[in-house]
């Protein structure tokens, strides 16, 4: 056995010796080509598609805030559109605009403006605005009259982010107007008004506590005063009033549903060289008052719950007054929403409080024939009712219904005093009560039509009707449609009828008059009901550069704005908007 295992061994080790051996003399280099052909494949479905996995994202609630400015009382119609001077919230890619447009009876208007600094923490922007028009039309008692009327604007607007402590807001404004004013006998006065408005503000949070402070100034005064008449003919030295307002706010945010807060507000106006109005027997007369001063301070508590369907706000308003009808007084804040989805939605007001200095300025800014002479007392809502609901949209159509009533004390209406010249603009303060409804039909066909057609309507007395119309109309109708037939067109065209408008002639003697209250006599004057047609066409060439038409009583219809301030016929502006 041992002879076999030395013999194998032994032929192992041979034919390793000789293989070794062989390896070193065996050497040869090969070298190897392949061909590579592309072949295409039929594709073919995935089994499975790509799936994106996110974080998961948790659902924030925006907090409630509240920062509202009240209007004053003495709103009416304006002729044209205030410009859209102010730097819009949405981020423009342009920082510049020029809007500019011209009809042929002479109406021009221009509007532009330029953001000097523009980024995310700061925007200084500076513009300008002027509107002028000169026209001969008649009056309603057929007295032909010159209006000549020019308005010229410049103003700066800043807006300055600190972080996430708040937001500075600032603006300056300076306006001159010069004007005829109107007369029915003899030449028309020349006259000029400036108006300068300033003001700062601050709004900031603080963990739950959200906060504002703001303080604005005004300045305004005429060129010419009242015409003493039987005082030798001579005029007043013209009025100068200076007013100011003070806000404060702070709401505290209990939980994402649940506020307390509360508003400070006082204001405060001081005019000099003016007159006032008294009663001589049976006549009304004028006489020197000098200066006159006065203001308000307003303080709004409240607590307001916001949920997902509804939210209500009940607050009171405790406000005093001096310079006028000096008192404190207590007013009701209340407010409701409520939607059922997105088809239905109601809404219930029950205010008070607000007064309104009646600034020259205020007055002014909607009736440029008022008297440069006489200054008014505050107005403000003993209390006001409102409620609404909105129906709708279903299949692009809904329906709103509104209406409301309240006591207003000391509301302005223009009014026309005996034994003076009915244009000498004057105010009569009345203890209103406010009522008005109205409803209204919307309809939206895709991208491509809208149609609003709504009805507006009031009862007429001296002491009631609608606290927001000057005309005191009795019925208002307004429809107009809108067609987009390519995306860069738009067409407008509407119809405008304020029924029944009237102002009221005043007088302490009632001859031939029916008695009102406190000896005063009143009779209904006519101003004539608007009947306006108007046509509206935009292009937008390229998206920085339009042009446009605004085409206003296409009818050619008379009408006084104001009693015996004729109403511009065939009027309006073409012209071009560029975006830079």
């Amino acid at each position: 056995m041992a002879h076999n295992i030395y013999n194998i061994a032994a032929a192992v080790i041979t034919l390793g010796i000789s293989a070794t051996a062989a390896a070193d003399d065996l050497t040869k280099e090969i070298t190897v080509e392949k061909d590579i052909v592309v072949q295409e494949r039929e594709a073919q479905k995935l089994s499975q598609l790509p799936q994106f996995n996110l974080p998961a994202i948790e659902t924030k609630k925006l907090s409630w805030t509240d920062r509202g400015v009240a209007a004053p009382l003495t709103h009416d119609i304006t002729l044209l559109p205030p410009s859209a001077y102010a730097a819009s919230i949405a981020k423009s890619p342009y920082r510049g605009y020029i809007d500019a447009g011209y009809f042929p009876t002479f109406e021009l208007g221009v509007s532009a403006g330029y953001r000097i600094i523009d980024n995310d923490a700061t925007r200084l922007g500076a513009w300008l605005q002027y509107d002028g028009s000169d026209y001969k039309r008649n009056n309603r008692e057929g007295d032909k009259l010159h209006m000549r009327d020019h308005t010229a604007t410049i103003g700066m607007n800043l807006r300055h982010s600190v972080g996430e402590a708040g937001t500075l807001d600032a603006h300056l404004a300076y306006s001159l107007s010069a004007f005829k004013s109107p007369a029915l006998t003899g030449d028309p006065t020349s006259q000029t008004a400036n108006t300068v408005q300033a003001g700062i503000g601050w709004q900031g949070t603080a963990g739950s506590f959200r906060y504002n402070a703001a303080v604005d100034y005004g300045f305004f005064n005429f060129s010419e005063g009242m015409s003493t008449g039987s005082m030798g003919g001579t005029n007043i030295k013209p009025l100068t009033e200076n007013h100011a307002t003070i806000t404060l706010g702070g709401v505290y945010g209990l939980n994402e549903n649940n506020y307390i807060g509360a508003d400070i507000n006082t204001a405060f106006a001081g005019a000099t060289n003016t007159v006032k109005i008294i009663s001589s027997g049976a006549i009304f007369s004028h006489e020197m008052r000098g200066n006159y001063n006065h203001g308000y301070v307003a303080l709004t508590p409240y607590y307001r719950h916001v949920a997902s369907s509804y939210s209500f706000k009940i607050g009171l308003q405790l406000y005093d007054t001096w310079g006028g009808d000096n008192g404190f007084r207590v007013a009701p804040d209340i407010r409701a929403d409520w939607h059922s989805g997105d088809k239905f939605a109601i809404y219930a007001r029950f205010t008070g409080g607000t007064p309104s200095l009646n600034s020259m300025s205020s007055l002014f800014a909607v009736n440029h024939y008022i008297n440069p002479s006489l200054a008014y007392g505050d107005s403000w809502r003993q209390w006001n009712v409102d409620a609404g609901f909105i129906i709708g949209p279903f299949s692009g159509a809904s329906i709103e219904a509104w209406g409301g009533t309240g006591k207003a004390k000391n509301l302005l209406m223009p009014a026309l005093f005996t034994n003076f010249d009915n244009l000498d603009g004057m105010y009569s303060a009345i203890d209103f009560t406010n009522l008005h409804y109205g409803v209204a039909l919307n309809y939206n066909y895709r991208d491509m039509a809208s149609l609003r057609i709504a009805y507006e309507g009031a009862p007429q007395e001296y002491d009631k009707g609608n606290a927001l119309w000057l005309d005191r109309a009795k019925n208002v109708l307004d429809a107009t449609l809108t067609v987009t037939p390519i995306k860069a067109l738009d067409l407008s065209l509407g119809y405008e009828l304020r029924n029944g408008r009237a102002t009221y002639e005043v007088s302490p003697s009632g001859i031939g008059q029916a008695q009102f209250a406190d000896n005063l006599y009143v009779q209904r004057v006519k101003l004539g009901d608007v009947s306006n047609l108007r046509f509206g066409a935009s292009y937008k060439i390229t998206e920085a550069f339009t042009v446009g038409a605004q085409l206003d009583n296409l009818l050619n219809e008379k009408w006084d704005t104001f009693y015996g301030i004729p109403a511009k016929g065939i009027s309006g502006l073409v012209g071009i908007g560029y975006k830079f």
